[in-house]
C-alpha cells in the first residue's frame, strides 16, 4: 500500500498583509472601476490575514509581457522547489537518489524542458528518474499529483515518488482586467510550493510514519468548462472564476465523496479527517454544509487559508502538512479533496498509520 510519509513547503519571498493588498487593489482600480467600493469588501470577508507573492506589490501596477512573467516564474519556482524538496526529504531521511518518479504540477508558468528536468541538473537526481509533468489542473493539481504518485508506487512497490506542486499566481495578475473575477481572484490567490514524498509498500521507507493511501477518484462535470480556468491573452493568463463555485460544491461534493467511500463500505460518518483544498471561505462553508461537518474538521484548511491565501495546487499539500503536525489515532479514515478547472474533483481516501 502506498504511503505519504512527508510534506515540505516553501513560501514565496514577499509576505503581505491582506490589508496591504486591499489598499493597493483599491487604489489601482478606483479611477477606472465604478463598482470598486462595493467589490473591495471581498477582502474583508476572505478570512485571509497574510499572503506570499513572488514579486513586490508595486510590480503588479505596471505592464509586463508574458515573457517577463515567465522568466520570473522559472527563477522563483526553481528556488522554491529546491527548498520544498529539501525540507520534505529531510523529514524522511531520504535523499535525491531515492526519488524514482517526480510528478511536477503547475498551472501558472511554462518551461520546456519542464522544471523537473532543470531540477535534475541542479540537484543531480537519478539519471533514470521518471518525469510526470502535469499542467493545467489548477487547484485540483496537488490532490491529482498524490493520486498519480499512489498509482505509480502501487505498480512499483519498491520505489518512491515525489509530488512537487508550485504556483506563482501573483505573476498572472492583469492590471487592466476590470472583471469581477479579477477582483475576487486578487483577494484570494497567492504563491507557494509544496513537495510530498510517497513510498511504495516495499520501499525502505514504507515503515516510516505517515498515512496509507487506499483509493482515489477523479470526476469531471459536464458543461462546466467556464467555471474556472485561464484565458490566454497577450500579457499572459487572464483568470476565469465563476461565482457559482460554492453552489456547485454544495450540490456535488457529498454525492461525489459517497461514490468513492461506498466502494469501501464507508459512510461520511466514518471519515474522521478532511484534508480539503481551502479555495475560499465560501467554499469551506459549502463543504461543511454539504457534508454536515462539525467540530472543526476543516480547521487545518481554515488555518492555511488565513496564513497563506489560496495558492492553487500546493494548498492541499500545505493542509496535509498541518495534518501531519498533529497527533492522530491509527486506523482512522480521511480524505484529501480538491476541486479545479474542468470543472473537476480529485479525491484520495487514506487511513492513518
Amino acid at each position: 500500500m502506498a504511503k505519504i510519509i512527508s510534506v515540505g513547503t516553501a513560501d514565496a519571498p514577499y509576505k503581505l498583509r491582506q490589508s496591504e493588498v486591499k489598499s493597493f487593489i483599491h487604489n489601482l482600480f478606483s479611477t477606472s472601476y465604478n463598482e470598486i467600493d462595493r467589490l473591495i469588501t471581498v477582502f474583508d470577508n476572505s478570512n485571509i490575514s497574510n499572503r506570499h507573492f513572488s514579486v513586490e506589490m508595486d510590480w503588479l501596477s505596471d505592464e509586463h509581457a508574458f515573457s517577463e512573467r515567465n522568466r520570473i516564474f522559472k527563477e522563483v519556482a526553481l528556488e522554491l522547489s529546491e527548498k520544498a524538496i529539501n525540507e520534505c526529504l529531510k523529514n524522511t531521511g531520504a535523499d535525491y537518489s531515492d526519488i524514482n518518479n517526480i510528478i511536477y504540477v503547475t498551472s501558472t508558468g511554462l518551461t520546456t524542458p519542464t522544471l523537473d528536468a532543470i531540477l535534475f541538473n541542479k540537484l543531480n537526481l537519478n539519471r533514470h528518474i521518471k518525469r510526470t509533468p502535469l499542467w493545467g489542473l489548477g487547484c485540483a493539481g496537488g490532490a491529482s499529483g498524490i493520486s498519480k504518485a499512489m498509482d505509480y508506487v502501487n505498480a512499483h512497490p519498491k520505489q518512491n515518488a515525489l509530488v512537487l506542486a508550485i504556483e506563482l499566481c501573483s505573476l498572472t495578475f492583469q492590471k487592466d482586467d476590470l472583471s469581477k473575477s479579477n477582483i475576487v481572484a486578487s483577494s484570494l490567490f497567492s504563491d507557494g510550493c509544496a513537495a510530498a514524498f510517497v513510498a511504495g509498500s516495499e520501499s525502505k521507507y514504507a515503515n516510516n510514519n505517515g498515512v496509507n493511501l487506499i483509493d482515489s477518484m477523479a470526476t469531471i462535470y459536464e458543461d462546466s468548462l467556464d467555471v474556472m480556468g485561464w484565458d490566454i491573452v497577450n500579457n499572459g493568463f487572464k483568470v476565469l472564476f465563476s461565482r457559482d463555485i460554492p453552489s456547485i460544491v454544495k450540490e456535488y461534493v457529498n454525492p461525489n465523496i459517497n461514490e468513492l467511500i461506498s466502494k469501501h463500505n464507508l459512510s461520511v460518518e466514518d471519515i474522521k479527517h478532511y484534508v480539503a483544498h481551502p479555495g475560499g471561505m465560501k467554499i469551506i462553508s459549502a463543504y461543511e454544509e454539504s457534508l454536515g461537518l462539525t467540530n472543526g474538521k476543516l480547521d487545518n484548511s481554515r488555518k492555511v487559508l488565513k496564513d497563506h491565501g489560496n495558492m492553487s495546487s500546493p494548498s492541499v499539500l500545505y493542509v496535509l502538512k498541518e495534518f501531519f503536525s498533529k497527533q492522530h489515532t491509527a486506523g482512522e479514515y480521511g480524505l484529501i479533496s480538491a476541486l479545479g478547472p474542468g470543472f473537476s474533483s480529485e479525491l484520495v481516501l487514506f487511513k492513518t498509520a
